[in-house]
């Protein structure tokens, strides 16, 4: 029997136990007003004793029947009791006084069922009859009705009645009692079984962090090759046809990249462990560039594609850059899939902030004249794994990641559709604007053209190593490239020789680059102690980026990378 199946089990046993108490409350109800009707006809208390026997009945009704819950059945209770034990006040109440300790019982009902404004209304109910009755008798109305009742019995039937309430508490609350005892016990049992959970989830979820670590390790490292490769072979004269199949190889490694972010994406922020990387970058360049990226593929379906960008919008802007270019690249990459004739359009357009010019709200909104969203799918279009059936290279994913990134940055999507016309998507992004822009573009073409460095490149992989030395290579002509294959080669390398950068992998045998880089960062001679350490890292989890930092890294870059990235970081910490 599983886990699921047990605490149901239990629940059902509490609730077979809670309902067996309150039909043993009424059963003792009724046996005790039989004990009372007895009494009251022994004393010739005809008129009472027979105003009991209603009473009796509803109880024995109320045991039985499983119409209606406890607290329902205790109120209707109650405000019976409070009619007959007035009734028998009215009858008997100048010489039988003590009939009042009966209206306890209503009370006491009321408390178990923790109906305490209910009961504070009761009471009052209570002492206005009796003030009433009382005021009434005394200007000789003789509702006592005096005759009916023999004086010598009053003490005897006083001790009489409080012996029934006593024993009535007394029972009721030591069932209460064990009742209570029992469903502390049930909880201490249940959390044994959550603390046993927690600890199981705590396990599977380090367990999944480390399959979506190597997962990622292992599939961006042959990635990183063969994007290298490609973008080596593209700067290389090819033919027509050459040229094209590196473009659909190039195409192909940035989709499968595309999948595997997706995937610890999605993962990142249903654990809600996904933070923003902001920096500084000019917006119209960077939406410019990432419209171009799809040129080809609408140039392929022969639709139109077109881009209009506002001159209103600002020069540089303050953001995750790469986090945006997903978000809009994902939604330009749908609008093609599902366009099989007609057009594309992107508008980029925005407004200042009335209250803080300092901020942009970006409005981005893509266009298609495509098949268009049915009405069922998009119901659920910003859920997990919601997809068109016609869509051949989706997980599903895209927009669930989209619409999760865009709530970080206290941004918003929606969407227009009609079947057969197309749909529009609508994305509005509040952006920091950087008025006095610190970009350094021109250093960087002129640091390019002039730079005569000396790198050592460490990789454990050969394939890697040998496509990033070429790829440096074309583009630093002047520089000097070193080669090691784990980190106590560079160790040993930096030892003896004097290098103005290294390139570091993080996961290499013998020695690791997060191990490397600590002792070069307590090494004894102040110069090779500080020279920039650049981590090249197959694994982007938060937790790995923090330890390379930690570990004296001045930056990091991620694999699969484009050589242009590599060179942005290293004329930064250079200039810098």
């Amino acid at each position: 029997m599983d886990s699921n199946t047990q605490t149901a089990s239990s629940n059902e046993k509490t609730i077979y136990r809670f309902s067996k108490l309150n039909h043993f409350s009424f059963n003792f109800f009724s046996f005790q007003f039989l004990i009372v009707t007895a009494f009251l006809f022994y004393f010739e208390l005809t008129y009472v004793a027979w105003g009991s026997l209603p009473i009796i009945i509803l109880f024995l009704y109320f045991s039985a029947s499983k119409k209606y819950s406890f607290n329902q059945k205790a109120i209707v209770t109650v405000f019976v009791l409070i009619v007959y034990f007035t009734y028998a006040y009215l009858l008997y109440g100048k010489t039988l006084n003590t009939v009042v300790l009966l209206y306890i019982i209503p009370i006491v009902l009321l408390i178990i069922i923790r109906s305490h404004k209910l009961m504070f209304i009761l009471s009052a109910i209570i002492i206005v009859l009796v003030s009433i009755i009382s005021y009434n008798d005394f200007f000789g109305f003789d509702y006592g009705n005096k005759k009916y009742y023999d004086q010598d019995n009053t003490n005897f039937f006083f001790y009489f009645i409080v012996l029934m309430i006593m024993v009535y508490l007394i029972v009721l609350l030591t069932a209460r009692t064990n009742l209570v005892q029992y469903i502390i016990k049930d909880l201490k049992k249940k959390n044994v079984e959550l603390e046993e959970s927690r600890s199981e989830l705590k396990k599977l979820q380090i367990n999944k962090e480390s399959f979506f670590a190597i997962m990622s390790h292992e599939i961006r490292t042959p990635l990183n090759a063969i994007k290298g490769i490609s973008e080596i072979l593209k700067n290389n004269k090819q033919s027509e046809e050459d040229q094209n199949l590196l473009e659909l190889m190039d195409y192909s490694s940035n989709h499968l990249l595309a999948l595997v972010n997706n995937i610890l994406d999605f993962t990142k922020l249903n654990d809600g462990v996904f933070s923003l990387q902001f920096t500084e970058f000019n917006l119209r360049k960077t939406l410019t560039s990432l419209f171009k990226m799809n040129e080809r593929l609408a140039s392929e379906k022969t639709i139109s594609y077109q881009i209009e960008i506002a001159d209103t919008i600002p020069d540089y802007v303050y953001g995750d850059k790469n986090r945006i270019n997903q978000i809009v690249l994902n939604l330009l990459k749908n609008a093609i899939e599902y366009t099989e004739a007609g057009s594309v359009k992107m508008v980029v357009d925005g407004v200042y902030n009335e209250d803080a010019e300092a901020q942009f709200l970006l409005q981005i909104t893509i266009s298609d004249t495509g098949k268009g969203i049915e009405k069922e799918l998009g119901d659920k279009l910003f859920q997990k794994y919601a997809s068109s059936n016609s869509s051949t290279n989706s997980v599903g994913l895209g927009l669930t990641i989209s619409k999760g990134l865009l709530d970080l940055m206290n941004g918003s999507i929606s969407f227009y559709s009609k079947i057969d016309q197309g749909t529009t998507f609508f994305i509005t992004i509040p952006l920091p604007v950087v008025k006095n822009s610190t970009n350094k573009g021109d250093q960087i073409d002129s640091f390019l053209q002039d730079s005569s460095m000396k790198i050592l490149l460490v990789d454990d992989n050969n394939i890697n190593l040998l496509v990033l030395q070429k790829q440096l290579k074309n583009k630093l002509k002047n520089c000097e490239l070193t080669l090691a294959h784990n980190g106590q080669e560079a160790i040993n390398l930096h030892q003896e020789n004097q290098y103005d950068m290294i390139l570091m992998d993080v996961l290499m045998p013998v020695m690791d680059g997060i191990t490397a880089t600590k002792q070069i960062r307590n090494s004894t001679d102040r110069t090779k102690k500080n020279i920039p350490i650049i981590a090249l890292t197959a694994n982007v989890g938060e937790k790995e980026m923090l330890q390379c930092l930690d570990a004296g890294m001045n930056d990091f870059i991620t694999k699969p990378f484009e050589i242009s990235a590599i060179l942005k970081v290293i004329a930064k910490i250079t200039l810098d």
